[in-house]
């Protein structure tokens, strides 16, 4: 059965007022603070109206961590991908980012190459991926399984 996830045309506008929303370890909620994953996941459910599948299990090493201990938090969040589906990098998905070699963070896309992310150091900010500093890049771009069909509206 088909399953189709509406996106707003104006996203831009819409997460204005959340830039600059306090990083807060596995938090979502845009006034207290929120981590990568909870601001995509609000992002997600707040604007498209989607409820996606859920990792916090996966999700439990601390921010800061030793390299092995960022690539076995890589290697869980990429288990955890199964419930998902990759697409095109577009407007109301989520960026799966690169970070310090391993892909350890996500994001909400705006367009093919602009997120929204919460980020420990600088908080909740809009990112250009195509910029040459962009702390990021870009390793894939996912909807829960279940979304057969994405309409920008």
């Amino acid at each position: 059965s088909e399953v189709r996830m509406i996106v707003p045309g104006d996203l831009e506008d819409r997460v204005e007022p959340l830039i600059g929303a306090p990083f807060q370890p596995h938090a979502q909620d845009p006034v207290t603070g929120w981590d990568c994953r909870g601001c995509a996941w609000w992002c997600l459910k707040a604007f498209c109206g989607v409820t996606a599948p859920d990792y916090r299990d996966l999700y439990d090493a601390s921010v800061v961590m030793s390299p092995s201990a960022r690539k076995n938090r890589a290697r869980l969040i990429a288990e955890g991908l199964r419930a998902w589906r990759p697409v095109e990098p577009q407007a109301g998905v989520v960026a799966w980012l690169e970070w310090l070699g391993g892909a350890g963070h996500v994001g909400f896309m705006l367009g093919p190459s602009r997120v929204l992310h919460a980020d420990l150091r600088a908080g909740t900010v809009v990112m250009d991926l195509d910029r040459p500093d962009a702390a990021y890049r870009l390793r894939g771009a996912f909807v829960p399984a279940q979304i057969t069909d994405i309409v920008r509206v």
